[in-house]
């Protein structure tokens, strides 16, 4: 059986990841007249180069067993995603956005990469996290999945949704430090671009990867607590939301 906390703890965080991204884009709409042109190019290029692009070589690199250290496999996919998600916005400021790079732009590119992050990755794990316990404490969940789904995963699935509630709630925490992290990492690139030094690239490519550390060392058990890699997440979106502010003033210059 799934617990009413756990199930309780899954719904705040659905709930607290929509109210973040939805206040705090409403919030910079009406305060900083932020347009909808960088959110939507934001959200399409994270879908593009973090969903598509990505996952294709995810898939060739798996498949082919390139990486059979799970400390290397770890540091391949906080790089590619570094590399990917950066190049993307660099390529988008220099692009479809080369009349956008106000301040504003980079805070709403950021928003809208973000957002669609949370959304996908956080928002729609929940609400599957949520259809699935239902089935478990219905007693259904073996006859309605277990047809599509192997066994060995099934368990799996299973484990995850008996577990610690803690863990649910920790879904929605860490996709609001992540929400603000895609905002400094934007103002970053932004900055390179607007300013043409190049090298700004590469030091969000690096930040980046630095920012899926935690959940790496989590993955790979050097944390057996997830809210140690929680906590790290949070001193990162204290650093992200002090540089958002702060980086206002160089794009005035």
């Amino acid at each position: 059986m799934v617990s009413n906390m756990s199930i309780a703890n899954m719904i705040i965080s659905l709930v607290v990841t929509l109210a973040v991204v939805i206040g705090t884009f409403i919030y910079f709409y009406k305060k900083e007249k932020i347009t909808i042109k960088p959110v939507l190019i934001g959200a399409g290029t994270f879908i593009l180069f973090s969903q598509i692009l990505e996952k294709i070589l995810h898939f060739v690199v798996i498949n082919n067993k390139i990486f059979t250290n799970p400390l290397a496999f770890a540091i391949y996919g906080a790089l590619a995603a570094g590399i990917f998600e950066e190049c993307g916005r660099f390529i988008a400021f220099k692009t479809v956005l080369k009349n956008k790079h106000q301040w504003k732009d980079g805070v709403a590119f950021g928003i809208g990469q973000g957002g669609i992050e949370a959304i996908l990755i956080g928002v729609l794990s929940v609400i599957n996290y949520l259809v699935m316990s239902n089935l478990i404490n219905a007693g259904t969940f073996d006859q309605t999945i277990g047809a599509a789904v192997p066994a060995e995963s099934l368990t799996q699935l299973k484990t995850i949704l008996t577990g610690p509630s803690s863990m649910f709630l920790a879904i929605g925490i860490e996709r609001v430090f992540a929400f603000t992290m895609q905002i400094g990492l934007t103002m970053v690139v932004l900055y390179g671009v607007r300013y043409r030094k190049n090298l700004y690239l590469l030091l969000a490519i690096i930040l980046h990867a630095l920012m899926d550390v935690p959940a790496a060392l989590y993955q790979t058990g050097f944390f057996k607590n997830v809210w140690w890699a929680e906590l790290i997440f949070f001193i990162y979106a204290i650093i992200a939301v002090i540089y958002i502010k702060k980086s206002k003033k160089s794009f005035e210059a």
